[in-house]
């Protein structure tokens, strides 16, 4: 299907972090400094980089794309399907994962191997992973004084579009895309990563609560909800031979829709608009001058 590579990217990020929801991270079993690290989910991998300590990660997923030394390292599948017997053979004294993969995780487990889970399933969760990350790889400052930086950002933001009127939304996270039309989505409800981006950025988020935290939308939907603005979130443009243009295209004719009329369909292409990692501040700016045009950030 053409969504499958944002899915996969958000399958190993937000929406099985978000099918699971643990009320603490599990620290079992977690004793000394690991020096050889496995990575499960690409948001893990970009944080154990980003908190310096990228050069201990002897495994990642076929999806973990940055920094582009990651390129170097070897892969162990993805998180839905990982290769058990591929990160045995790493010799891995921890294995990071994110709180979803139970069959991979009790399997790697019988093995002897150490794993940890790590929530990122929303804003506060992808905060609160570089602390629980910084802690289990022995440099708890470094966890601090990333959540500071990342903190400091987000409240830029907060700052900038406070007292601006706040437009409605929808985040599409999924669709088939290059078709000449859209006829249903799967969007990002409001107790997940996305709304609360949508929220720090200024925005509402017209898709409805309930069991399913990224439901699916018909075409019919998405004209009852009529939103101000359409987020089209897309990971792999170039894998699938598309540009943003040809996104943009298939919402032509829903013309029905505001947010088509007033031209406010925005394409949130690569793979820092769907990782729920570092770079968390790069899609919040996105979205923030996407809903509000002409935005000033101060210090950016």
């Amino acid at each position: 299907m053409g969504w499958t590579r944002t899915l996969a990217v958000l399958f190993a990020g937000v929406f099985l972090g978000a099918a699971c929801r643990p009320e603490t991270v599990e620290r079992q079993g977690v004793r000394e400094v690991p020096t050889r690290i496995v990575s499960m989910a690409p948001s893990l991998t970009e944080s154990l980089f980003a908190l310096g300590v990228g050069n201990r990660v002897v495994g990642r997923t076929r999806y973990c794309s940055f920094p582009p030394e990651v390129a170097e390292i070897p892969e162990i599948g993805g998180h839905l399907d990982p290769n058990i017997e591929a990160i045995v053979a790493l010799r891995p004294d921890l294995v990071f994962t994110i709180p979803s993969s139970e069959e991979a995780v009790a399997r790697l487990r019988s093995l002897g191997i150490r794993v940890l889970p790590v929530d990122q399933h929303d804003v506060a969760a992808v905060l609160q992973s570089v602390i629980v990350l910084a802690d289990a790889c022995g440099v708890p400052e470094r966890g601090v004084a990333l959540r500071a930086r990342l903190e400091q950002k987000l409240e830029t933001v907060r700052r900038a579009v406070q007292g601006r009127p706040r437009p409605t939304v929808v985040v599409v996270v999924g669709r088939e895309l290059g078709e000449g039309a859209v006829r249903s989505v799967w969007a990002a409800g409001p107790e997940t990563f996305y709304g609360d981006v949508v929220d720090i950025a200024g925005g509402v988020n017209v898709v409805t609560g309930g069991l399913v935290r990224y439901p699916e939308i018909s075409r019919e939907g998405l004209v009852a909800l009529d939103p101000d603005v359409i987020l089209d979130v897309v990971a792999g443009l170039d894998e699938r031979g598309l540009d943003a243009e040809a996104v943009r295209a298939d919402w032509v004719n829903l013309g029905e829709l505001r947010a088509v009329r007033d031209g406010r369909v925005y394409v949130l292409a690569g793979d820092a608009m769907v990782v729920p990692g570092p770079r968390l501040p790069e899609l919040v700016d996105a979205v923030a001058n996407a809903l509000h045009p002409g935005l000033t950030l101060e210090g950016r």
